[in-house]
């Protein structure tokens, strides 16, 4: 769950709480001079429980990164080790 400033998204008022379902990060879009991103989430009330299904242009240095995808660990097998 992720919060954003009014300043931060496009179109609203006040703060929203969002859980975010999908980011467009292949698509940046110039807006007002800085970088945003397509994003859909769920609305989340102030009591926590999930609303409406949203889609909004966020500010993209507020999206949080996605972790790196980790690549497997290989691990080498011993003669002596049965398959």
């Amino acid at each position: 769950m992720y919060e954003f400033a009014e300043s931060d998204y496009c179109y609203g008022i006040g703060p929203i709480r969002l859980r975010l379902e999908w980011v467009n990060w292949a698509k940046p879009i110039p807006h007002e001079g800085d970088y945003w991103l397509g994003v859909r989430g769920v609305v989340i009330d102030r009591f926590g429980r999930e609303g409406a299904v949203r889609e909004m242009l966020v500010r993209a240095a507020c999206v949080p990164v996605p972790p790196a995808a980790k690549r497997p660990r290989l691990r080498v097998l011993r003669s002596s080790t049965p398959v």
